[in-house]
């Protein structure tokens, strides 16, 4: 899957997480759900889908500002 080919939920949660990170720096999954406009559900299944593409398009680190909020989300290096 390359990111131009990207639509619905998918393509909002890319766009999400892009514009959270230019600003904000790497989005939870509740900020990521709030930008795109989606339910969290939608965006949990959205976010997985990303992870698990071939290139991948997003990776999940670790949270380092000690919240109880889970892993943040960054885009994959466009190779």
């Amino acid at each position: 899957m390359r990111v131009e080919e990207l639509s619905g939920p998918a393509a909002a949660v890319y766009r999400a997480v892009a514009e959270r990170e230019a600003t904000a720096g790497a989005p939870h999954l509740q900020d990521i759900a709030r930008e795109a406009g989606l339910s969290l559900e939608e965006t949990r299944a959205a976010v997985h889908a990303l992870l698990h593409s071939e290139p991948k398009i997003l990776h999940e680190v670790p949270d380092t500002s000690r919240t109880d909020l889970g892993p943040v989300y960054e885009l994959a290096p466009r190779t």
